[in-house]
């Protein structure tokens, strides 16, 4: 049921058949019966549709209807939110320092539970430093090791090595 529903007072239906919280039949009622036939039980009427001229309503505590319902969506909203993957890019000739911030950052990723690619791209005449790259690149990985995994080794893809990591725990 949509917020935009009409109940008790709201309903304009001459004649109004009624349906209990369980679904159970209640009977058809003048408009001013019904309200006063909910009002006795302390519940709302809220209008769910209408088959041959006459309309149909439900019996329900309409407040903890809604906040069942916000509840729910609730719950939803948090369990879709996925894990962000996450990507730090290095060079084969960052400084220590340098390396030791991203592995900070890092670290903070993985306490949110991020997936984390790491990228070392080589420009130019870069390239002739290949092997001082992929020493950089396994140096990085193994600062960052405590928190994270490594999924399927160091990939050389063009100029660039590529790494995928997942958060341990």
């Amino acid at each position: 049921m949509s917020k935009d529903k009409r109940l008790n007072e709201a309903i304009t239906a001459r004649q109004i058949s009624v349906i209990g919280e369980e679904g159970e039949q209640h009977g058809t009622f003048s408009r001013d019966e019904a309200l006063a036939f909910a009002s006795e039980r302390e519940l709302d009427l809220v209008e769910v549709g209408e088959r041959d001229g006459v309309v149909i309503a439900k019996m329900m505590d309409y407040g903890k209807h809604l906040f069942r319902q916000q509840k729910n969506q609730n719950k939803n909203r948090a369990a879709s939110k996925k894990a962000e993957m996450k990507t730090l890019k290095i060079t084969y000739k960052i400084g220590e320092h340098d390396l030791s911030v991203r592995a900070n950052q890092a670290k903070k990723f993985a306490e949110h539970r991020h997936p984390l690619k790491v990228t070392l791209q080589l420009r130019w005449r870069e390239n002739q430093f290949v092997g001082l790259a992929a020493e950089k690149m396994d140096a990085f990985i193994q600062m960052i090791s405590e928190f994270y995994k490594l999924e399927g080794g160091v990939k050389k893809i063009g100029t660039a090595f590529h790494a995928m990591l997942n958060p341990k725990n």
